[in-house]
């Protein structure tokens, strides 16, 4: 009996977990953004494929990003892709040990125009292999 639970639990098993093949073709993505010629830190840079999975990736302090798929696994679906790009972050309840209350601090302004926030503004073709786009923003 125990043999013939065993097998009832591999091939229940056997579909799920999202294997290799359920990854669609990548290619590696890094780049730099900056905002009227300066270099922009902190910027959340996320590519959207038409259909599927996005990536995304956070500039350094020098404006150049990376983009991640997943965890452990870094690159952007093959094809055409929407660019959005934000500084916006939301704000976070900062606690105290011993304090109920708690303390709600400010997120980060958006300094990126709205402009580059709607679809189809900033696009990207990411071919199989290795990736460079940069963003050129300009605040006005």
């Amino acid at each position: 009996m125990a043999a013939v639970a065993a097998v009832a639990l591999v091939v229940s098993l056997s579909g799920c977990g999202g294997g290799a093949s359920d990854v669609p073709d990548l290619g590696q993505v890094a780049g730099k953004v900056t905002l009227d010629g300066e270099p922009l830190p902190n910027a959340k840079v996320r590519f959207q494929p038409p259909d599927g999975r996005s990536s995304e990736g956070v500039t350094n302090a020098s404006g150049e990003y990376t983009l991640q798929y997943n965890i452990g696994l870094s690159g952007a679906k093959v094809g055409p892709n929407d660019v959005f790009i934000t500084t916006a972050t939301e704000g976070t309840l900062k606690t105290v040990p011993g304090d109920d209350d708690g303390e709600w601090t400010e997120g980060a302004p958006e300094l990126v125009p709205a402009k580059y926030l709607q679809p189809g503004t900033l696009t990207a073709e990411v071919k199989a292999g290795s990736n460079t786009f940069d963003f050129a923003l300009e605040s006005k």
